[in-house]
């Protein structure tokens, strides 16, 4: 019984991490080939990704659960983006002596 719920659970939880991550796929692809702009749902499909994978009753897919993170362009890739944007920033602006 336990073990199909975590089965249901982990279904919805990848479905609906794929969803966002495909959704914010596609913003990033409308934005640079047609300049249309909209914003992206930050950490929504990593994390619900991530946590389906630790609920999944799959023995050895707890230790790819970093994957979901790293594929949500409002993840991983995002957190690095704005890291670096900020660090530049922040030495572009930093006043000579």
């Amino acid at each position: 019984m336990i073990g199909t719920l975590r089965w249901v659970i982990s279904i919805i939880l990848i479905g609906s991490s794929l969803y966002a991550i495909l959704g914010n796929l596609w913003i990033a692809l409308a934005w640079y080939l047609f300049k249309k702009r909209a914003s992206l749902i930050p950490f929504v499909g990593g994390v619900l990704g991530a946590i389906s994978l630790l609920v999944l009753p799959v023995s050895g897919v707890r230790h790819f659960f970093w994957i979901p993170l790293v594929a949500d362009l409002g993840c991983g890739p995002m957190l690095i983006a704005v890291t670096i944007d900020q660090a530049i920033r922040r030495f572009a602006t930093k006043p000579k002596r």
